[in-house]
């Protein structure tokens, strides 16, 4: 669901600018998310299962102070030359280490917890698909089982689909009087949510389910703010797997520091549920929640607002255009069981859905070409793969072979978890990233922002985690072919939005 959706129905004050979005902040907001990015422009809270490779970016607010590290656990050393941490920890425990920022003649130092262990809730991201885009308020107990039916039969499952999410609308028009209880609607689930639940699991699935962290959810049901543990308790009680947790009706409660204790208690909550319920936030990235989304017990949180079915989004709405505005310069704070999501894709709508038509430049849709770019760079970014488009109708060919790519899934499930580099964009609007890969393997996307099909150099001496006098075997991994063996520079044509996925071996 989208904030933007029911702006005029929420009493908002004014806002200022963090980054790149739009903040409704008070001043305790401004120091929550000062104090929670300290002297690091990165994650101070990361991950990495026993026995695989771990990698931490180290990036300090002033890019010129100098940076080192100390107190590392056996297993993991300092690159000083690419400012990260590396190496692997075979003994699950949690670990601190130091990072030092020198600036002139001072020193400060950041702390960072490192949790090893092989029960990480996220350890890649999630996989499934979201109701919202083109089923809305018709979620029913038959769409369901309509969708689990054919996430199997054709073959999404086995290409790591693994989620089944409702959103908003699935709720009674009101909570079951005395006990506060979160009746699902009658008509649209006659046997109840557990039944739901059940089958979704017979098919080897997981369920999802959605609410809010204030009075009322976006399209206007009952919230769980002050029901939390109500709400964790009945989910548990359905068998439910994921929550996804909106921002709608937080009445005055806009800034950081706000959004982060009402998800922590969510948070809380469902640890104490009795059930693993994976805890999705969805406050669209407006509050910075890459930096304090972990704190709260979630392991994925939404850093734009609601895509749209279309390349450009007109003010409000977002587009590819805005999706890689919004993503492509977070990537320190992604890893192991901490994604920053860009929301569901839209591979496959054609313009056919619902929400997901509006706000966008021309009619909705997008070309095959853009469909691609907007699922490769999903898999570069490390986001949880979440596909939106009408399961209960076939699907194309074409469609279903961008969305089930095995090699550009195996980016994405990379067990290292780092999101894609963004190393810049040239005059002519391409784009270069570079994701470093558990095998030592790396991924090199280009994406033709502009309208004209451009010659573009791959240089590898740009890309830290290249050399520039060794060799590498490349392959492509949109064409799923290989591409040679190249040392130093790589020449490529990038049509218009389109986007080039290499993976580089020695």
């Amino acid at each position: 669901m989208n904030f933007m959706n029911i702006f005029v129905a929420v009493a908002v004050s004014a806002s200022v600018v963090v980054g790149a979005q739009d903040v409704f902040a008070s001043d305790n907001g401004v120091a929550f998310l000062k104090e929670k990015e300290g002297h690091l422009a990165c994650a101070k809270k990361v991950y990495s299962l026993p026995g695989v490779r771990f990698m931490h970016k180290i990036r300090p607010v002033d890019a010129m102070a100098e940076v080192s590290v100390s107190g590392l656990p056996e297993g993991l050393v300092w690159n000083a030359s690419r400012r990260l941490v590396e190496g692997v920890v075979d003994i699950p425990g949690e670990y601190y280490y130091k990072v030092n920022v020198e600036n002139g003649d001072s020193t400060v130092q950041e702390t960072v917890s490192l949790t090893v262990s092989p029960d990480l809730q996220q350890p890649t991201p999630f996989m499934g698909w979201l109701s919202w885009n083109v089923v809305e308020g018709d979620i029913s107990d038959e769409v369901v089982r309509t969708v689990a039916d054919a996430m199997v039969s054709t073959g999404l499952k086995d290409a790591g689909y693994d989620y089944l999410v409702i959103d908003d609308l699935w709720q009674a028009k009101a909570r079951e009087e005395g006990t506060g209880f979160p009746s699902p609607d009658s008509i649209k689930f006659p046997d109840g949510m557990k039944a739901v639940a059940d089958y979704v699991h017979s098919k080897g699935l997981k369920f999802g389910i959605y609410s809010d962290a204030g009075s009322k959810t976006c399209a206007g049901c009952f919230g769980s703010y002050g029901f939390e543990e109500v709400d964790a308790k009945a989910y548990a009680g359905w068998d439910v797997d994921l929550l996804k947790y909106d921002y709608c009706f937080v009445d005055g409660a806009d800034d950081a520091l706000s959004a982060y204790t009402r998800y922590k208690a969510m948070g809380d909550a469902l640890k104490s549920s009795g059930r693993d319920i994976l805890l999705y936030m969805c406050e669209w990235g407006a509050r910075e929640p890459w930096k304090w989304g972990a704190e709260t017990g979630a392991t994925t949180w939404r850093c734009t607002y609601d895509t749209r079915d279309g390349w450009n989004g007109t003010p409000g709405g977002i587009g590819i255009v805005q999706s890689v505005e919004g993503m492509k310069d977070i990537w320190p704070y992604s890893g192991v069981n901490r994604f920053n999501d860009a929301d569901m894709m839209c591979v496959g709508i054609h313009g056919k859905g619902k929400s997901s038509n509006d706000l966008v430049e021309g009619a909705p849709g997008m070309t095959q070409t853009e469909y691609r770019t907007q699922f490769a760079m999903w898999c570069m970014w490390s986001s949880p793969l979440t596909l939106s488009f009408d399961l209960r109708k076939p699907i194309a060919e074409d469609d279903l072979a961008i969305m089930t790519n095995p090699e550009l899934i195996a980016i994405n499930q990379d067990p290292m978890g780092q999101q894609a580099e963004f190393i810049g964009e040239d005059a002519n609007g391409v784009q270069l990233y570079f994701k470093d890969l558990a095998n030592g393997d790396v991924a090199v996307a280009v994406l033709n922002m502009g309208d004209k099909t451009q010659e573009y150099i791959i240089d590898f001496s740009r890309i830290d985690a290249l050399d520039a006098d060794i060799p590498y075997k490349v392959r492509d991994l949109q064409a799923r072919t290989d591409a040679g063996v190249h040392e130093g520079i790589m020449n490529v044509d990038v049509a218009s939005h389109e986007t080039k996925v290499y993976r580089l071996s020695r």
